[in-house]
C-alpha cells in the first residue's frame, strides 16, 4: 500500500503541469472586470505570462539544481504554484495578479523537469516505462479536469476559477507524507557517476529536444487551426471542430497507458514505426473527404504524438546518468516550449507557399516521413555495426 501511495504522489506532480491555460475560459468575465482600465491584450497576458516564467526557470534549472535538493525543489515549486495560483481569488488588483501569475509559472517551471526525471531516478526497467507512460496520461487528465472544473466554477464567479490550483496543496501533502527521501547509499552511488554531459549526451539531448519541439509544434498547430478544419475543401462547423480537437487531445491518455506494452513489444523499432504512422495520419488530415476520416486521422496524430514524447523521455532515462537527468529533461522541455511558441510563425511561413488547410498538414506529413526514413536508416546502421 505504501508503494502505491508513493507512486500516486509522484504521478500527482504532473497533474497541474499543463493547467496554466485552463483559466482561458474565464477571459470574457475577466475582460469585463478589468476594462476599460486595462486593454484586452493586458488581460490576455494573465493567461499566457506563466509560459515565460516556466521557460525562465527551465533555463535556470541547472543552477537551481546545485543549491536545492530534489525534495526542496519540489516543495518550493508546489508552494509557489499553489499559493500564487489561488492568489487572484483573494486579490484582483491587476499588477498583483500579474505578479502572482509570473510566480505561478515559476512554480511549474521548478517541478516541470523534476516531475519527469524523478520517475527515472527512482524506478528501473519495466516499472519505469509503465510509470513514464502513466505520467503522460496524468498530465492530460489534469489539464482536462482543470478545464472542466473551471467551467463549473465560472458559474459562481470568475475569481473562483483560480481555486483549481489549490489542489497543489493536496499534491504537496501527499508528496511529503508518502514519498521518502533518496537513501544515502543511493545518493553516493549517483554522485560517483559523471558530473557533466559529454558531447555524445549533448548531441542526443539536442536531437530529442528538436524532435519534441517538432511534434509539439504539430499539436499546437492543430489547436490553432481547429476552427478552420476542412472536409473536402469546406470548413466544418464549430461544434464538429471542437469534437475533433477534444478527441485528438484526449487519446493521449490512452497512449500513455498503452506505452509500456508497445515499447515492450517493438523496442527500438517503435520510434520509426510511430513516425511513419504519424506521417500517414497527417496526410489523412490533409486529404480528408469526410468527417469520420478527419476524426480518425486527428485521433491518430494525437495518439502517436503522445507516444513519441514518452519515447523521448524514456530514451533520456536509458542514456543519461541519473544525477544529470533533471538537466537533460529541462533541455528537452525547452525544446517543447520552443515548438509551441514558434507554431504560429510556422503556420504563417507555410501560408506564404499556400494558405490552404490541406497544405499545412501535408507539409508536416512530408517532414514526418523524412524523419521516419532517417530513424529507419539509423536503426539499420546500428544493427550492422553490432554484427
Amino acid at each position: 500500500m505504501t508503494r502505491i501511495l508513493e507512486k500516486m504522489s509522484l504521478l500527482g506532480l504532473s497533474l497541474l503541469l499543463i493547467s496554466a491555460f485552463s483559466i482561458s475560459t474565464a477571459l470574457p468575465p475577466m475582460l469585463d472586470y478589468y476594462s476599460p482600465t486595462f486593454s484586452a491584450a493586458q488581460v490576455e497576458l494573465l493567461v499566457s505570462v506563466p509560459s515565460f516564467s516556466v521557460v525562465a526557470m527551465l533555463l535556470l534549472n541547472s543552477f537551481i539544481d546545485k543549491w536545492l535538493s530534489d525534495r526542496q525543489l519540489i516543495v518550493t515549486g508546489l508552494l509557489l504554484l499553489s499559493s500564487a495560483g489561488i492568489f487572484p481569488f483573494f486579490v484582483q488588483a491587476y499588477p498583483l495578479v500579474l505578479l502572482s501569475r509570473i510566480a505561478f509559472g515559476m512554480g511549474i517551471g521548478l517541478i516541470n523537469a523534476k516531475a519527469i526525471a524523478i520517475i527515472s531516478q527512482r524506478y528501473q526497467g519495466k516499472e519505469r516505462v509503465q510509470m513514464l507512460g502513466i505520467r503522460g496520461s496524468m498530465e492530460l487528465i489534469g489539464g482536462a479536469s482543470c478545464s472542466l472544473l473551471v467551467g463549473q466554477l465560472l458559474k459562481i464567479h470568475w475569481t473562483f476559477a483560480f481555486l483549481i490550483y489549490g489542489f497543489g496543496f493536496v499534491i504537496l501533502i501527499m508528496y511529503l507524507l508518502f514519498v521518502p527521501t533518496m537513501e544515502q547509499v543511493e545518493k553516493k552511488q549517483i554522485t560517483k557517476r559523471k558530473q557533466v554531459l559529454n558531447k555524445k549526451d549533448l548531441g542526443m539531448i539536442l536531437g530529442m529536444a528538436l524532435l519534441a519541439g517538432f511534434v509539439i509544434c504539430i499539436n499546437s498547430s492543430i489547436s490553432l487551426r481547429a476552427p478552420l478544419f476542412q472536409v473536402a475543401g469546406k470548413t466544418i462547423e464549430s461544434g464538429q471542430s471542437a469534437l475533433v480537437l477534444s478527441l485528438e487531445q484526449g487519446i493521449g491518455i490512452v497512449a500513455g497507458l498503452s506505452f509500456a506494452s508497445l515499447i515492450g513489444h517493438f523496442k527500438n523499432r517503435l520510434l520509426p514505426i510511430v513516425m511513419f504512422l504519424l506521417a500517414v495520419c497527417l496526410f489523412g488530415m490533409s486529404v480528408a473527404g469526410n468527417l469520420p476520416i478527419l476524426i480518425l486521422s486527428s485521433v491518430g496524430v494525437g495518439f502517436f504524438y503522445s507516444i513519441i514524447l514518452t519515447i523521448i523521455f524514456n530514451r533520456l532515462s536509458e542514456s543519461i546518468a541519473r544525477n544529470l537527468l533533471n538537466k537533460a529533461t529541462a533541455y528537452v522541455l525547452l525544446g517543447c516550449n520552443l515548438g509551441s511558441a514558434i507554431s504560429p510563425y510556422v503556420l504563417k511561413l507555410l501560408a506564404l507557399i499556400s494558405p490552404s488547410f490541406s497544405w499545412i498538414f501535408l507539409a508536416y506529413a512530408i517532414v514526418s516521413f523524412l524523419l521516419f526514413l532517417g530513424f529507419l536508416m539509423k536503426s539499420r546502421m546500428t544493427k550492422k555495426s553490432k554484427m
